[in-house]
Parts: C-alpha cells; structure tokens; sequence
C-alpha cells in the first residue's frame, strides 16, 4: 500500500474518475480520501500529482488520460486547461447540458426545492460573448493581456478567443498596445470590455491612476482603434473618461440608452434574448410590474410595451441613464425609474400593493431582504432571474413557505463551458 501524502509533499499516482463535482473537477479516491482533478470526467483512467487539500482530500494535477470516458471529446480552444475561462470543454456538448441542469437541481435540493415540470434548458453558442474583463500586467516594459489560469494569479497570454464575439476577438492587439503605453512597470490592471451599436467600451481598473505623461499615448492608440470610449477607474474613485468618440448605446426592445461607464450587460445578444423571452412569459398579462435590480432597462423596456413599469436599482447612474431614455422616447407614464437600494431598504408590502408581478434580478447574493418583503405582499406573481443558483435557492424557499408555487424555470448556459448557470423562474401564489 502507498504511504499516505505529508501536508506540503506531491505523489504522482493513477487514478479511476468516478463522479463530478460542482465545479466540473472530476473526482476519484485515493486511499479511500476524495481527489479532485479538474479537466477528468467519469470513466477517465488518469494519471495525476497530487497535493493535499486538506480534510482527508487531494486535489490532482493532470498528467496524461490514460484512457479516455467514452464522453471525452477534443477539446477546440488551444489554451484549454492553462486558462481559467473554461472548465468543460472535453465534455461532450449534449453530457456537459444534462450535468448543468443536475447541478441546479442538486444546490435547489439543499433547500428541499424541487425542478418543477416546465424546466426548460437554453444553451448558447460560442462567439456571442460581448463582455469580457481582461487582466493585464506589464513588467520590463512587456504587456502580458489574457484571462487568469484557474485558481491562479497568472495570466493566460491570449492571442484569440473563442467564446468572443469578433470584434472582441479583433480588439485584443489594441488593448495590448493600450496597457502598453499607460501602464508602468510592475502595474497590474483589469480592462473591462463591452461591444455597444457605436463600438467598444473600454474600461480600465487599477491601483493606480492614468499617470498624465501617459494620457495622450493612450488616447492616440484609442483613436487608432477607433474604440467608442475608453475610461479609467483606480481605487474607490469614480471612473473618468479619458476618450468619447462616440456615447456607447445599446437597444433594450426598440429603446436606445446610452450606457453609463461600467454598467452592467447580459453579457451575449442571444443570452439577453433568452432572458427576456422568459420574462415576458414569466409576467403573463400584468399590467402593472416592478422591475427590481432593473439596471439600464433589460427587461423594463420590453415588458414596457404591454405594462407600466418602475424599475429600481441602486446604481444611480444606471437609472438616470433609464429615465433619459424613457424621456427621449416619450415613454413617461410608461416606465419610472427610481434610485434605492434594494438590499438595505427593499420595497415593503405596502409599496408592492399596486403591482401585478415582480421581477428581481439581483447580484449574486441574491435578493433576500427584498424577497422577505414579497413574501409578507399581497403580489400574486413574481419572476425571479439569477445568476447564483445558492442564492436563488434560498431566496426561492421564503416564497414557497409563504404560500407561492414553483411553476416554472428557465436554465440558461449563457458561460459556455463553464459551472455557472443562469435562472429564470416563475411563482404564484396558490
């Protein structure tokens, strides 16, 4: 039998891939401790160095699938496995959707939530990403510009992209040269990157500020790759553009809004589409609707067309860019936009009286206060859209326990190849 591993000592052993985890890691046993090892699937023969993890577990690095699950598959990016971005790209696309849907289903479990009948899966398509946030890090006067390796602070060098839009895929020599000329040695920045209708939005986060003898290089290479605008944030200080071309917009519905600098966006055109649809659906013939967490007017806009609407979010900027919009298309009546938020002071039942559904689309920690709130209402429709299927979970509970049914849900793989799963789900009240 193998000594067992010292804390801070590696061993390399095979091993027989029997489950997954919630990552994606494959998991196998060795001397009856559980090994995690990223980029396995069950039925993979592997060879692996292991480390201790800790808790009577491993994690493994792997060295060679000795033989493959009958599911493994090529993987396409030529990066796989050295860059963060992905964790599945050697699961086959079919095995890879039904492990998704069996993750929700076992983090809603954990609150005793079951996968309602009318769960639908919607997956995406690779190079419709238009948001990314890219690392960057100069040293010795080179730029290195990428996505970090998995659980690392290193940075992938990336040349191209596959889930990237193309003009995304097209920007990366012109960011480079962008962190070239405005960082100094030894900086690190991450460059926040959106595709609008009048082009790029480029926003660069730093310790540091834009040091003024490097303004004007980095406004030339802007110019040079005609990015619609670029800005800068350091610290906890408001961001300042450093170039507008042009005011970047995007269409929610047939509404135009000019986006604030760092505002959030559904991170791919067919995504979004996706998420509406089920939004809309999720609303049925509501008149009258809250857009909770309601940003720039993903969803507001759209249900604006057969519903009046107040959408509320604590992003200042992103509201008074809401309300502009309402009033350049007329809309006042139609669509209120108000400033609060939500998680330190949620709508109470008294305030949610007038509506006839809700929807919430809160970060990643979820809407809890606010749901507290729906759940003491007399609203006999919510929607509810996350990007964390914990906290939805949790959130879920409380509607439940308050007398609403679990009616129908919506998975979206808007991050292909990933972990992450995105919600839309409907509840009304027995």
């Amino acid at each position: 039998m193998t000594e067992p591993l010292q804390s801070g000592t590696s061993d390399t052993v095979d091993l027989a891939i029997d489950s997954l985890g919630a990552q994606g890691d494959g998991i196998g046993r060795y001397e009856g401790a559980q090994v995690f090892v990223p980029y396995t699937l069950p039925g993979d023969r592997v060879r692996v160095r292991l480390q201790v993890k800790g808790n009577n577990a491993f994690t493994g690095r792997l060295i060679d699938v000795l033989a493959p699950a009958a599911n493994r598959v090529v993987p396409p990016c030529p990066v796989f496995t050295q860059c963060g971005g992905c964790a599945m790209q050697h699961m086959a696309l079919a095995d890879y959707g039904a492990w998704k849907k069996a993750q929700v289903a076992a983090t809603l479990a954990t609150r005793g939530l079951a996968l309602p009948a009318e769960t639908h899966f919607v997956g995406t398509a690779p190079g419709g990403r238009r948001r990314a946030v890219f690392a960057a890090h100069k040293d010795k006067d080179q730029v290195v510009l990428g996505f970090h390796a998995a659980m690392s602070h290193e940075i992938v060098p990336l040349d191209d992209c596959l889930l990237l839009t193309p003009a995304l895929r097209a920007s990366l020599p012109h960011l480079r040269s962008l962190a070239a000329v405005a960082l100094h040695n030894k900086q690190k920045a991450d460059i926040q990157v959106t595709e609008t209708l009048t082009g790029l939005d480029v926003l660069v986060q730093s310790a540091d500020n834009l040091a003024e003898a490097r303004r004007q290089s980095l406004i030339s290479v802007a110019r040079e790759a005609d990015f619609a605008r670029v800005s800068w944030a350091h610290g906890k200080a408001q961001p300042e553009p450093i170039v507008m071309a042009r005011v970047p917009q995007m269409r929610f519905a047939d509404i135009t809004v000019d986006l604030p600098i760092g505002a959030f966006l559904q991170p791919s055109v067919e995504g979004e589409a996706a998420l509406v649809a089920a939004v809309l659906a999720g609303v049925g013939k509501a008149k009258r609707i809250a857009d909770l967490y309601g940003g720039c007017g993903t969803f507001s806009f759209p249900m604006a067309r057969k519903a009046r609407i107040l959408s509320v979010d604590s992003a200042k900027p992103a509201v008074a860019a809401l309300i502009a919009a309402v009033n350049r298309a007329q809309l006042s009546g139609r669509v209120e936009g108000l400033a609060r938020d939500l998680d330190q002071s949620p709508l109470p039942p008294g305030d949610l009286k007038p509506f006839d559904a809700v929807v919430f689309d809160p970060p990643r920690a979820g809407a809890e206060m606010q749901t507290r709130m729906l759940a003491k209402s007399i609203v006999k429709r919510v929607v509810a859209v996350s990007c964390n299927p914990a906290s939805f979970a949790r959130d879920a509970r409380l509607l439940l326990d308050a007398g609403f049914e679990f009616k129908e849900l919506t998975l979206l793989d808007q991050f292909l190849w990933s972990a992450h799963a995105e919600l839309v789900a409907v509840f009304t009240r027995k």
